[in-house]
């Protein structure tokens, strides 16, 4: 035990940084997190959808994640004064969540549950918008498309001429603040 270690255990320090019975054969492992996710990301990936599949008590964690998570899901308040104005703004707002699902599985409120369930399973998820033709009948020319975490394939990093580019457990950042998404690796 170094003079560290006597110091921490003499102050009380971290429960987690003690070296006392319970915890003196745990090493723990000092790769980054995303070294770590490269690694075996995919496995990971594979397992859990593989639970979900096929555990009755995987199912229902997910459920309830999902659920308490998104709850009733984003609905959005104008702040707009003129009255007609905002119910002409709510009502296309409610004619587009039914319509926003790319695939035709959902609506907007079925997008967010599915995002939730996919963010538990493989720890995130991708949307594109998809902006649509006049002549496609939809109320407002905007869908999303849902992405799973596969679709961005781990071993894929790269840099852009003008940012520096990574791949995150959220997707591509740049290095200047505010962090803002600068783009993705789409397969």
């Amino acid at each position: 035990m170094n003079w560290r270690q006597r110091l921490g255990a003499f102050i009380g320090g971290f429960d987690a940084g003690q070296h006392h019975r319970r915890l003196r054969g745990f090493r723990a492992t000092r790769a980054h997190v995303n070294a770590l996710i490269a690694a075996s990301g995919p496995d990971i990936t594979a397992r859990a959808r593989w639970l979900v599949r096929n555990n009755g008590y995987a199912v229902n964690a997910v459920e309830s994640w999902a659920a308490n998570t998104v709850g009733d899901g984003i609905k959005p308040i104008s702040k707009i004064g003129d009255a007609a104005r905002k119910e002409e703004l709510q009502r296309l707002w409610l004619a587009w969540t039914d319509e926003a699902d790319a695939e035709g599985l959902t609506d907007f409120y079925g997008l967010q549950r599915r995002a939730a369930r996919e963010v538990f399973m493989a720890g995130e998820v991708f949307f594109r918008i998809r902006m649509r033709r006049a002549g496609d009948g939809l109320t407002v020319p905007l869908q999303l498309q849902m992405l799973p975490a596969e679709m961005l394939p781990l071993e894929q990093t790269g840099s852009h001429p003008s940012h520096y580019r990574r791949r995150t457990q959220h997707g591509v950042f740049g290095a200047v603040p505010p962090q803002e998404r600068i783009g993705q690796w789409n397969s």
